[in-house]
């Protein structure tokens, strides 16, 4: 079976989310990165790297979009069978995703990705529609959604880049997602009132949230060029993890209008590059003062500024609950299913 390199420049093959395109190998930070190939044959394989031994990363991987396998990388280098025994003169297409989100108490955790062994021929990938990137906390990296009903762990394995509604959307409407997503980061400060975990900071930056030597050397402090990758939609679903510092400090009203400047704060950055996209922001659950992100918005309107949108998803309920109160999997189809049918309107065929 031959072996390619998996670089930018490797014909017929396709790379999912942010990263250095310099670095070798490449480094899969955030949830749902990862590459894609189109295969007439009947085995593949990809060798991946865990640098380190903890936190333990897991992947999917997808056969024309259906999920066939899930896997935990092992610390070191090894070969891991994508598909194996398939029909050899069936074409599909070869997805395989990192599930789990970046984890910035370990920056050195990461995987890295060498090579592709395949029997078979790699074949021109179809376009995507469109391009929509998704900005968020622990909703949108999929926490807790594979789990156990009310299940309290808090392991990586129970995360899910593919069971989360932002993939769905997604699917529903040919878009390439992109996800930058961060358990208990918020817009102005964390679900423990720290300001410096917010996801506004690094937004310009490869991989923002992750600082220390092993993380810059392969590229997460660099700036990220938002015209290699043109978003059509930019989705924003944060101000959550904020109602949550505030309720540990007790200090709402007080601090709404930080909360709200901080919201306006992203939609300019976000704006400023990505001028030709539609800002979506996707508002808190009722009880995580969804006003103060829908006050940003109108001011961002009223700034002149066209293309922002205010979504609502229902709230979800205990009887939606995965892990550590976080909603399942069945949550997140209708959730992505609602999404993806009010995207569906507003992108061109």
């Amino acid at each position: 079976m031959p072996t390619i390199s998996v670089t930018p420049q490797t014909p017929n093959l396709r790379l999912l989310g942010r990263m250095d395109p310099e670095q070798r190998p490449l480094a899969l930070d955030w949830t749902g990165s990862g590459l894609e190939v189109r295969l007439r044959g009947s085995d593949i394989w990809a060798e991946l790297e865990a640098p380190a031994a903890s936190p333990i990363f897991w992947m999917i991987v997808l056969a024309d979009g259906c999920p066939i396998g899930r896997f935990p990388v092992e610390p070191g280098i090894r070969f891991y069978p994508l598909i194996i025994g398939m029909e050899a003169e069936r074409e599909r297409t070869i997805t395989l995703m990192k599930e789990t989100q970046c984890m910035p108490g370990s920056p050195d955790g990461t995987i890295l990705v060498h090579s592709l062994r395949y029997a078979g021929e790699l074949l021109p990938l179809a376009p995507y529609a469109h391009r929509i990137e998704f900005i968020g906390d622990s909703l949108t990296s999929g926490e807790g959604t594979l789990a156990p009903r009310d299940n309290q762990e808090w392991i990586s394995a129970w995360f899910s880049a593919r069971a989360n509604y932002a993939y769905i959307a997604a699917r529903m409407v040919n878009a390439e997602p992109r996800i930058l997503s961060q358990s208990g980061f918020g817009v102005a400060w964390d679900c423990e009132h720290n300001p410096e975990r917010n996801m506004v900071d690094g937004y310009e930056k490869i991989a923002g949230v992750l600082f220390g030597e092993k993380a810059e050397q392969r590229g997460c402090q660099k700036a990220y060029d938002f015209a290699s990758w043109p978003a059509d939609v930019v989705c924003i679903r944060l101000a959550t993890n904020d109602s949550g510092g505030m309720n540990l400090l007790r200090s709402f009203p007080a601090d709404g209008p930080a909360v709200t400047a901080a919201c306006l704060r992203l939609i300019r950055v976000v704006r400023k590059n990505n001028p030709g996209a539609s800002i979506v922001w996707i508002l808190p659950d009722s009880h995580c003062h969804p006003e103060l992100a829908r006050a940003a918005v109108e001011q961002a309107r009223a700034e002149g500024l066209e293309d922002i949108y205010a979504f609502t998803l229902p709230d979800y309920t205990p009887e939606d609950y995965g892990a550590r109160s976080h909603p399942n999997a069945a949550w997140n189809q209708k959730a992505g299913n609602l999404l993806g049918a009010w995207l569906r309107e507003m992108l061109p065929e």
